[in-house]
């Protein structure tokens, strides 16, 4: 090859080494701009997480499984039962025993000693005394209060994760707001020092700066310290090993409140007790009908070799009635409808009880999040202040117009009106949730974010 040749193939290298470099670094900063997105939490998306993976909700279900399965087993001993049987006997006596009816036949047929058969058996309760109706109405309202009580499960979760979520973001919005006030006094103590070089500034400005630093950072890791607890139980919720994402501080504002209406009737935990008090009429019902008679049908058919001495197979078949009519049972049956009469009486008052205590946390949600509503308002409005406060003061600090002590005073009074701002909209956030559980709902983000994904 030529010297010459050497030079074009060289720069046609050093091009494709270019539009390759450019290529990756496109391929990593969209891998980066991937990563960031995919780590931002989404509340709605962890609240159903955790309607997923919460080990107390599977529990809840589970329960409602054992309860879906009595009910069944109690549908189906309305319609008996038919089994299949087999048998081998053997008998020391060969001689047959005839019942004496008309005509009588007193000739005498061997018996053979091993008597073997098979055939079916049927059992179908007559259900006259309405016992076992009653009994299935009483299991089916207690497979759907505890339906209801999984679903009551499932909001406390809900909850209890949104608010761990908003506590999150309380804390993330403390920690933008304290890494922005170190920043802020990093920054003076730059300008502080070449003040002091040109003798506008005391050394001791400088020091009483960077012990505030000091404390700022020791909020810092104080901060840093509650965001983890908070994410420790958040994780616990998910059923995950730890919970890593992103979160910001929160910015949109809850939806204003228009005439809630005063309504109990949707929450789980009403519906469930009520369910439960049908139950227990069912269960009173049933235990008076114990006192009625019951019937019951019975019938099989058999194949039977050896039974008439010849060898053959003999087939019969038979089916009977009976009826029992309940005389004395040693008071069972009385203390059986005390206890039923008990349950009733025990399901009345916790009815009441839940409805009061529901009632107090509808008003309490109300007032809780009027109350929330004025504080963010309040720190809306001292945060405002509060910047205004720190710019005017910035430029007085600089034009050497203002002391060390009032300029980092103004600054340690943004950084709470921005951690209170925070803070403020993250518990009013917490009162919105706590309105819509009060009012048996899930929080907003669970709603929007089911709309968003249909």
């Amino acid at each position: 090859m030529r010297t010459y040749d050497i030079i074009p193939l060289f720069n046609k290298f050093i091009r494709l080494r270019w539009f390759t470099s450019f290529f990756i670094v496109l391929w990593l900063l969209a891998g980066l701009t991937y990563q960031s997105q995919a780590q931002t939490a989404n509340l709605g998306k962890i609240l159903h997480q955790v309607e997923v993976n919460a080990p107390a909700l599977k529990a809840a279900h589970a329960n409602t499984k054992i309860y879906e399965a009595t009910r069944r087993e109690g549908l189906g001993n309305l319609f008996g039962s038919i089994d299949a049987f087999g048998q081998l006997q053997y008998f020391n006596d060969n001689r047959l025993t005839r019942p004496i009816s008309p005509p009588i036949n007193f000739m005498t047929l061997p018996f053979d000693s091993r008597q073997v058969g098979y055939g079916l058996s049927l059992t179908l309760p007559v259900d006259i005394n309405g016992q076992m109706i009653t009994h299935l109405n009483a299991l089916v309202h207690q497979e759907r209060a505890a339906a209801h009580d999984a679903d009551q499960v499932r909001l406390t979760l809900l909850n209890q994760a949104a608010t761990l979520f908003h506590g999150i973001e309380s804390i993330s919005g403390k920690l933008d707001a304290l890494n922005k006030q170190a920043d802020a006094i990093r920054k003076q103590i730059k300008v502080t020092s070449i003040a002091i070089k040109i003798g506008r500034r005391a050394p001791v400005d400088q020091l009483r700066m960077e012990s505030e630093l000091s404390n700022v950072e020791g909020q810092i890791a104080e901060a840093n310290g509650t965001n983890s607890r908070l994410r420790a139980y958040l994780s616990a919720l998910l059923n995950q090993s730890s919970f890593s994402d992103s979160v910001t501080p929160p910015e949109i504002q809850p939806v204003e409140i228009q005439n809630t209406p005063f309504e109990i009737t949707n929450r789980p935990d009403i519906k469930s007790i009520q369910e439960k008090v049908l139950a227990a009429n069912s269960g009173v019902s049933a235990a008076w009908e114990s006192f009625f008679p019951k019937a019951v049908i019975q019938g099989s058919w058999m194949e039977n070799q050896g039974f008439n001495g010849d060898g053959k197979n003999a087939p019969f078949w038979q089916i009977g009635v009976t009826v029992d009519l309940p005389i004395w049972a040693g008071g069972t049956r009385i203390a059986r409808i005390q206890e039923a009469d008990a349950r009733q009486e025990a399901a009345l008052y916790q009815s009441n009880v839940l409805k009061a205590s529901a009632k107090a946390e509808m008003v309490s949600a109300l007032g809780d999040w009027s109350a929330s509503q004025a504080q963010f308002l309040a720190a809306e409005s001292s945060l405002i202040s509060a910047e205004e406060v720190m710019r005017i003061q910035t430029e007085q600090y600089n034009q050497g117009r203002l002391s060390v002590t009032d300029f980092l005073d103004a600054e340690a009074r943004l950084a709470y009106a921005r951690a209170s701002y925070s803070a403020a909209l993250a518990h009013w956030w917490q009162s919105d949730d706590s309105l819509r559980l009060a009012q048996g709902l899930p929080p907003s983000a669970y709603v929007k974010y089911t709309e968003l994904n249909k």
